[in-house]
């Protein structure tokens, strides 16, 4: 049995590469389309098990966040350590506008924050109490350490405050509705 190879014409050249090119753009759109809804309609989290000074975490947007969930001494520190840090209005941070007070969040008793160190792109641990007194966030490799709003304390080799993304919280059904952690722009 033998083979015949016909010759493949201009024509039907150019209509196989119109063909592949949108069976390509439709199983693009295909795959990213899913991930695309659930980025735009966020993550909801229940934060009823947190306990007071206790942490929850996941991964939201390929990015590590952290639910913190402060005690009333962990907030008057926030209030009273504002010397020792680099940026303690974050003037030069990573967050969206209504973070723009010393807690760095909607309610002072939550923080929601990307768990990123802005030094290396490290995770950071949080720490119940450390040599500054007040619990906070520390980066194991290369020492940065951070107020329990992610504010980065003076000559920490962190440049700046850690990231907070956008979210809304529901304090009464204790539930945090992730929206966005996307970069905001930082101010030089």
């Amino acid at each position: 049995m033998s083979c015949k190879f016909v010759k493949e014409t201009d024509e039907e050249r150019a209509a196989r590469r119109r063909f592949l090119k949108h069976a390509s753009v439709m199983l693009g759109a295909g795959l990213a389309a899913p991930a695309a809804a659930r980025a735009a309609q966020g993550e909801v989290v229940d934060i009823s098990r947190i306990p007071v000074d206790g942490m929850g975490t996941l991964n939201f947007n390929g990015q590590p966040v952290v639910i913190l969930h402060r005690s009333k001494s962990t907030i008057a520190s926030l209030e009273r350590n504002q010397g020792n840090l680099a940026d303690p209005n974050s003037s030069r941070s990573q967050q969206p506008g209504f973070a723009d007070n010393p807690y760095r969040s909607k309610v002072p008793e939550w923080l929601v924050m990307v768990n990123i160190c802005t030094h290396a792109g490290c995770r950071t641990h949080y720490q119940q109490s450390m040599e500054r007194g007040a619990g906070g966030f520390h980066c194991f490799c290369h020492g940065s350490h951070f107020d329990a709003a992610g504010r980065v304390f003076r000559g920490q080799p962190a440049p700046w405050n850690m990231e907070i993304p956008d979210y809304e919280i529901d304090v009464k059904r204790k539930r945090v509705h992730l929206l966005s952690s996307q970069r905001v722009r930082r101010l030089y």
